[in-house]
């Protein structure tokens, strides 16, 4: 010890800092050398993990970490609509949304840990009440195991997100972009649907989903995010917008979901209401007219036709069939609140009734979905209060809590990657409007928090 404090006084800190900008990066790189060459020998999935650590490295050191945390999350955003996109056998449990989702998080992680605690209080509470509530539902449910578990999905699926970009609060460049991939995603899943994809046994458009009504679910939210992507991009870029669109309102059309049909009619409706604009209802009632070209085709067609979603809707094609199915397990969610009204019989089965708020109430009683009914409030409230723009990300929260009448989907990523979009903006400043003569915005306009 008293060698190594000698050698310390004799070198000053700015030798110290030489040696350790020499020996730092050699140590580095042996590290990785030591990692990456074993595991780009274990076949074609470990040559591919290996590559990838060292593109992300090499992204990492060229444009730092706050960037790289952006273009790995953009990426994982775009990734969600195709939620059974799982080229790894071994981590088939997860989509490689999660995975790149995952990754992007833990690179945004030093960057988070910086900033100061989020003030989103009624949402922080209404997620901690809803986390004691299933605790303590999943001590008395018949199968605790399963019922943490769910919960646990739920902490990840729906809570991660929205807190971790509520602390996180980046540039306004950064939100237009990630509503952006969204939709860009969908589009990738309709092409996915039309080439490599599968269909369902009944002839409907799946993708990369784990289910038609996911297409159609993941479709919606795309066509509700357009009304914002349309305000906040340059006008010039309005074309393409709507292309994006009608190719997600395509993406709803195959995948013949009715609930998403309806909803997102029900989404237009609401944002000619809210605009008040005669050239947005004109731009409406012009895309329109294809539309009623193609309902005309399938009121006259038959067979396969009676699949698509108007034929469903009309109820034709499996319609019957998924009626009877949804009635059955909406009675059994129904006689299971009823037998546990304040807590509810844990959240093993909260995936089985068709209707979110049913399932919570059978899954955690009247409590929990008090709680929970805040919690999803204070996600549309946070949307709805923000300035200019910005406040048409209500759109797609609106749209989800209308659908929840008709699905099943409680916290997967393609889901909440969209709800969690509105606590990217920080109060007070929200999405630039798109500027009329096309001019690009300054620097000063997109500066980080």
């Amino acid at each position: 010890m008293a060698v190594l404090e000698s050698v310390k006084e004799r070198v000053g800190p700015r030798e110290r800092r030489a040696i350790r900008a020499a020996v730092l990066p050699v140590l580095v790189v042996g590290v990785l050398l030591v990692v990456l060459v074993p595991l780009s020998s274990l076949g074609g999935v470990g040559a591919g993990l290996a590559l990838t650590f060292a593109v992300g490295l090499v992204v990492l050191a060229a444009v730092g970490v706050e960037s790289t945390a952006v273009a790995v999350l953009a990426i994982g955003i775009a990734l969600s609509p195709l939620d059974n996109f799982r080229p790894i056998g071994a981590l088939a449990f997860a989509s490689l949304s999660d995975l790149v989702l995952l990754a992007g998080l833990l690179v945004l992680l030093p960057v988070l840990l910086r900033k100061p605690l989020p003030s989103e209080w009624l949402f922080l509470a209404a997620a901690g009440g809803l986390v004691v509530v299933g605790l303590v539902s999943s001590a008395g449910a018949e199968e605790s195991g399963a019922s943490l578990n769910s919960l646990l999905r739920l902490l990840v699926g729906a809570l991660l997100l929205p807190v971790a970009f509520m602390v996180w609060r980046p540039s306004r460049g950064v939100v237009v972009g990630f509503a952006l991939m969204y939709v860009v995603g969908n589009v990738g899943n309709l092409v996915a649907a039309y080439t490599v994809g599968e269909s369902s046994w009944d002839g409907r458009r799946i993708g990369y989903s784990t289910h038609p009504n996911v297409m159609g679910l993941c479709a919606m939210l795309g066509l509700a995010l357009v009304p914002f992507l349309l305000r906040v991009l340059p006008r010039r870029w309005s074309w393409l917008v709507l292309l994006l669109g009608a190719a997600c309102a395509w993406n709803v059309w195959v995948s013949g979901s009715r609930a998403a049909l309806v909803v997102a009619v029900a989404v237009a409706v609401l944002f000619v209401a809210l605009e008040r604009r005669v050239e947005v209802a004109l731009a409406l009632f012009g895309l329109a007219i294809p539309a009623l070209w193609i309902v005309g085709n399938a009121l006259t067609g038959g067979g396969s036709m009676q699949n698509n979603v108007l034929g469903r809707l009309l109820g034709g094609g499996t319609a019957a069939g998924s009626d009877a199915e949804r009635e059955y397990l909406a009675k059994v969610a129904l006689d299971a609140f009823t037998s546990h009204p304040v807590l509810g019989i844990g959240l093993g089965d909260v995936m089985e009734a068709h209707n979110i708020y049913l399932q919570v109430a059978a899954a955690v009683g009247i409590v929990g979905t008090a709680v929970y009914l805040v919690l999803l409030a204070s996600v549309a409230l946070r949307a709805i209060t923000l300035p200019g723009p910005s406040a048409l990300l209500a759109l797609p929260v609106l749209g989800y809590a209308m659908i929840g009448l008709m699905t099943t989907i409680l916290w997967d990523r393609y889901v909440w990657a969209v709800l969690a979009l509105p606590f990217l903006v920080r109060l007070g400043d929200g999405a630039p409007e798109a500027d009329p003569a096309d001019t690009v915005p300054s620097t000063d306009q997109w500066e980080t928090a």
